[in-house]
């Protein structure tokens, strides 16, 4: 990987702190991956139906984007250790109240103030991991961690609702929470180190450009994907797959996820980023044309596969492109609310894909547009004058 010229050399941390990190962006996504199961729990537990039952998981994914957004803004005065320790605490405290709360307003503000917790987590594993040498093998571990909870989330929570209670759902989630309290005690004591730039005017235009560029295909990128994420199972149903065989296949995927992950750890040092991001995105694309009317089980678990393999191994290859090109790690630590942001915008373009006859072509169009868009930003980060000071 080369570094900006224009930079001083980031103070990189140590070994147990990047395992720590990694743990932190790995356990800290869990209720967002046991959201689409947690709010229907918690609405049937309170007896909400309809649309306020919706109210659970945007409190969740607002607080996450909240506390995210706070690292961004005092990355560089907050301890590490103590917003670690005390972030894991808030995060843990607020889930393990949720059963004991009889009003639906308050359980509303507790996952709101547990998403802050998890999302300070999150941006601070984005910041630390940015700032060592190889922050795309380190990513890499990340997703290839999420995509384990996902798994094991999906799994454990049906059992858990239907042989207990809320209680026990909400005992199991709080306790990865917990996890993180002694994983916080591997940070150091003072915030992470804020690095000094040394450009010239048009040298650091020209920078701050290109870092623009790789945050904009990041956020296109998850863009892309949450098309997929959202109407995949949508779109099975419509092809008359039985709803049990739909989460299986996507649990299937989620492995494939796990080697995308693993295998974008071990190639970037050999291959850099620009050949195997463009591979993703051809996978990407022909995942979305698999996803057809008249498809059965298995191209089902095809097309999910290759989609959650590119969505696994093309999100550490491009927070690595974003890291490389940031100078003050803030850019790295928003990467969360950009990939929740797009994950959000994408599916609501998909009835404005033209010339398109139905959701499959719908879908189909607007992940490809999207995937083409994502990787023509990345590229035009890599062109143009001086160019080869900002390959990474």
């Amino acid at each position: 990987m080369v570094m900006p010229p224009e930079t001083e050399k980031r103070t990189q941390p140590g070994q147990l702190e990047l395992i720590a990190a990694i743990l932190m962006g790995g356990l800290g996504i869990t209720q967002v991956v046991a959201m689409p199961l947690l709010a229907t729990l918690i609405a049937s537990a309170f007896q909400i139906e309809g649309a306020d039952s919706g109210l659970i998981g945007l409190a969740n994914l607002l607080g996450t984007a909240f506390g995210s957004l706070l690292v961004t803004v005092w990355l560089h005065r907050l301890p590490l250790r103590r917003t670690a320790i005390v972030s894991a605490l808030f995060a843990f405290a607020a889930q393990i109240a949720v059963p004991f709360i009889t009003d639906f307003t308050g359980i509303i503000l507790l996952e709101a103030l547990a998403g802050i917790g998890a999302g300070v987590l999150i941006a601070l594993s984005a910041a630390i991991v940015g700032a060592s040498a190889n922050p795309d093998r380190g990513f890499a571990f990340i997703l290839t961690l999420q995509a384990g909870v996902a798994v094991l989330v999906l799994l454990v929570i049906p059992f858990l609702a239907e042989a207990y209670s809320l209680l026990e759902v909400m005992v199991f989630l709080a306790s990865t929470q917990a996890l993180l309290i002694p994983v916080g005690l591997t940070m150091r004591h003072g915030p992470i180190a804020e690095k000094a730039l040394k450009t010239s005017e048009a040298s650091g235009s020209r920078f701050q450009m290109t870092l623009l560029l790789r945050a904009a295909s990041y956020f296109v990128f998850s863009a892309a994907v949450g098309v997929l994420w959202v109407f995949s199972g949508i779109l099975g149903s419509m092809a008359e797959i039985a709803d049990a065989q739909l989460g299986q296949a996507l649990a299937f995927g989620n492995v494939a996820a796990i080697a995308g992950s693993l295998l974008a750890a071990m190639i970037t040092s050999r291959f850099g980023r620009l050949a195997p991001i463009l591979a993703v995105c051809l996978t990407l694309a022909l995942s979305a044309l698999l996803f057809t009317a008249d498809m059965a089980l298995m191209q089902f678990y095809i097309a999910s596969s290759l989609f959650l393999f590119a969505w696994g191994g093309g999100l550490p290859l491009l927070m690595g492109s974003v890291a490389a090109a940031d100078s003050t790690d803030r850019v790295t630590s928003l990467l969360p609310v950009l990939a929740f942001a797009g994950m959000g915008v994408g599916p609501a373009l998909v009835g404005l894909a033209p010339g398109a006859s139905g959701l499959f072509q719908q879908v189909s169009y607007t992940t490809i547009g999207l995937v083409v868009l994502a990787f023509c930003l990345l590229v035009s980060a890599h062109t143009g004058p001086n160019s080869k000071k900002y390959i990474g």
